[in-house]
């Protein structure tokens, strides 16, 4: 059957309450099965432990432990305790990004048989690539993520279709109104922008054994950053600025178009409640694809979102499964969309009446995850993309081709197990 705010000193927390909870595995033969991970501020996750535990007929007793929703902490958290073989984790909600690290390194409880099936039954291709590693499966999809163009109807009629594109449109525009609103911080949000451009240029980053394969399509990603800081149109704040920034920007007016995530959608038209030039944009809020970067080639851009995974160290992995395919139901998934914002990672939950009136942009969202792409797909993220933001950051300062070949030579010795 398929499916049927904290800081760091909260994971610190969480970890606490799960040594002095995990030792109490059943309740009369009721199997108590601890869920580590952020909770969703509607409550959904909560409630579908809730409502599987009861269905499970006595089997099993969800308990959740929250944690930051902050994945370099959470990941701390994980890497801490999986290392250390702790056996009070069943359930982990994991960043897409995680995979690689957690699989290699043995942590995780691979999905095989009718599991391997009802965890991708129906799931999009690009959520299904973020929990596979070695053509295995690590993981169960549980909701994902991909950022779109937004625009302004009123200032651009069509939206563009490459970079190239969108920075002439935007040089047409008087400075501040045509701004490009893109996340430029020294951080995990720029990493995503080159990665959208790498891929959407037609290369990658890195291979599975964290081999640096860049090209030219590298260097033609690096040129464009570097084109939209000096452009005039980038917004003065771009090297220090991150999604909400960006965002606010847009709805103040302050940009003709915007890179990000789906969740400024229905932000913008909370905000259009009580601010009148909030009011105009949303009004005047177009949608599309983000831009590829060579003309008639579609744009292949980062996937986001959580996965859960089952640690093999945990009490029972096989029923950890069960109930985590529980919590991921159509049924789960529809709630996460509509209660909080979280776009689902199976087809058929983009046809429902009620979540497509939450995300009109529904098929467009459907078809840019259906062409999405993971991160650099390496057991040793952690550093490739601390390499990637030394190398190219900040974004005016860019040589294309030296700061390639730089990158380059900085994952070359990540991959031979060195530090640059």
């Amino acid at each position: 059957m398929r499916r049927a705010g904290p800081g760091v000193a909260a994971v610190a927390a969480a970890a606490c309450a799960i040594v002095v909870a995990g030792c109490g595995g059943s309740d009369g033969g009721t199997v108590t099965l601890n869920y580590v991970g952020p909770l969703d501020p509607g409550g959904t996750n909560v409630a579908a432990a809730k409502e599987c535990s009861q269905q499970s007929g006595g089997k099993y007793k969800i308990a959740m432990f929250p944690v930051a929703n902050s994945a370099d902490a959470t990941r701390e958290l994980f890497v801490r305790r999986l290392a250390a073989g702790d056996k009070n984790m069943d359930i982990i909600n994991m960043d897409t990004i995680y995979t690689p690290e957690f699989a290699e390194a043995g942590w995780l409880t691979e999905m095989t048989g009718a599991q391997k099936e009802d965890a991708l039954q129906d799931v999009l291709e690009g959520p299904a690539q973020s929990v596979t590693w070695k053509d295995k499966v690590y993981g169960i999809p549980t909701n994902t993520n991909v950022q779109l163009l937004w625009y302004r109807k009123d200032l651009v009629p069509k939206p563009p279709e490459t970079w190239d594109e969108m920075i002439a449109m935007a040089k047409k525009l008087p400075p501040g109104e045509g701004n490009i609103l893109e996340q430029g911080q020294k951080y995990e949000g720029y990493v995503v922008w080159f990665n959208n451009l790498v891929a959407s240029a037609g290369g990658e980053i890195v291979n599975e054994e964290g081999e640096p394969v860049l090209n030219e399509a590298a260097v033609k990603a690096a040129t464009i950053i570097r084109d939209v800081a000096r452009s005039g149109r980038a917004d003065p704040s771009l090297s220090t600025a991150q999604e909400d920034p960006a965002r606010l920007a847009f709805e103040a007016g302050k940009g003709a178009f915007l890179l990000n995530w789906p969740y400024v959608y229905a932000a913008a038209r909370a905000d259009a409640e009580t601010s009148e030039v909030t009011a105009k944009v949303f009004k005047n809020m177009g949608y599309a694809r983000w831009p590829g970067v060579n003309k008639g080639e579609p744009s292949k851009v980062s996937i986001g979102g959580a996965n859960l995974g089952i640690p093999k160290t945990g009490k029972n992995p096989k029923l950890a499964t069960e109930a985590a395919l529980c919590m991921t139901s159509e049924k789960w998934q529809r709630q996460e969309a509509i209660k909080e914002g979280l776009p689902p990672v199976m087809n058929a939950v983009y046809d429902d009446a009620e979540v497509r009136k939450v995300y009109p942009f529904a098929d467009l969202l459907r078809e840019q995850l259906k062409d999405s792409v993971v991160r650099p797909p390496t057991p040793s993220y952690s550093d490739v993309t601390l390499a990637i933001q030394d190398s190219l950051h900040p974004p005016a300062s860019i040589d294309p081709q030296k700061s390639i070949d730089t990158l380059r030579d900085r994952l070359k010795t990540l991959a031979d197990g060195g530090m640059y």
